[in-house]
């Protein structure tokens, strides 16, 4: 048996398949990402700001960290997630009221999705450079962190260059944007099991599309680790076919087939180590990851969970 520190879920939305909570149906989420042992998760964020609420109704089971509202431009991708903006007056303004609220972090929509096919690879979306530097510098003063959703390599270099603390998905991204991602300590959440996940959704032609979007991932996914990008286990789970808790499983393997090891899997995927020290730490096998098991989950010296079944595949 090996202990280790509790996991993150680097990117969450309440959401329970792409559709908003009501805030009775929050407390459903805690024994789910605790039977995997996720004591934290980060929220991405969605129109009706759920994910504030979130963190004070949840606190004795979950640590939450919100965005509360995502930040969108007008007429783009992303609006049913926050806030649809336009122009840099109104992105300076949605920053301070969303830091005004008890917001951790900004969440900016910097592109569309990933597309299964046709002419395009990502939908439409995202600010120009200038509107997007004037969103970290807001951000920036009131110290928070921008995480950035952004598919494309251009709209992925646009928000390093901008100034974002993280990439959230980041399909598409070259080589030479993973070097300065190292450059600038950009830290990327792959999601590739939000990708995967709904490939039952589409058609026999449109499923081979996007699994060979997602092994090309894996394939940046292992150059971002050897790199030495700092990596984070993030599931979308609240989207379409992505649940917490055993969608972190799925997302942990896949860092695996990626090429990563075991060590550089629970790097990105537990806090920090001292919270181990502070009574707050799993009890695991060295096989868990494949085997998708979690013997004991202990909170503040307390066992939480213990004598899982573990999460069926």
């Amino acid at each position: 048996m090996v202990r280790i520190p509790p996991f993150r879920d680097a990117h969450v939305h309440f959401l329970r398949e792409g559709k908003p909570l009501r805030e009775g149906e929050l407390q459903e989420i805690p024994p789910a990402c605790r039977s995997a042992g996720i004591l934290y998760v980060e929220d991405m964020g969605h129109k009706s700001g759920i994910g504030l609420q979130a963190k004070d109704l949840l606190k004795r089971d979950l640590c939450v960290r919100s965005s509360g509202y995502a930040l969108s431009r007008k007429g783009t991708y992303g609006a049913f997630l926050g806030r649809a903006l336009g122009g840099a007056a109104e992105i300076g303004r949605a920053v301070r009221e969303i830091a005004a609220a008890g917001a951790d972090f900004i969440k900016v929509i910097q592109s569309g999705i990933v597309c299964a096919g046709g002419d395009r690879t990502v939908t439409k979306g995202g600010f120009s450079s200038g509107e997007l530097r004037v969103l970290c510098s807001e951000a920036g003063e009131r110290g928070l962190p921008v995480a950035c959703h952004a598919n494309s390599d251009e709209a992925i270099r646009s928000a390093v260059l901008a100034g974002v603390s993280s990439i959230e998905h980041g399909f598409f991204v070259s080589e030479e944007t993973l070097h300065l991602m190292r450059e600038r300590r950009v830290s990327w959440t792959p999601t590739a099991i939000a990708l995967l996940g709904i490939v039952p959704l589409f058609a026999p032609s449109e499923r081979r599309c996007i699994e060979g979007v997602v092994e090309g991932h894996l394939r940046s996914l292992s150059l971002a680790a050897s790199l030495g990008i700092p990596l984070r286990v993030g599931t979308d789970s609240g989207s379409r076919c992505i649940h917490y808790g055993e969608s972190f499983f799925d997302e942990m393997q896949l860092f695996r087939k990626a090429g990563l090891s075991r060590e550089q899997v629970l790097a990105a995927a537990c806090v920090d180590r001292a919270e181990a020290g502070e009574g707050n730490y799993l009890m695991v096998r060295e096989d868990f990851i494949e085997t998708r098991r979690i013997e004991a989950v202990f909170r503040e010296g307390k066992r939480v969970s213990t004598g899982l079944a573990g999460i069926q595949e």
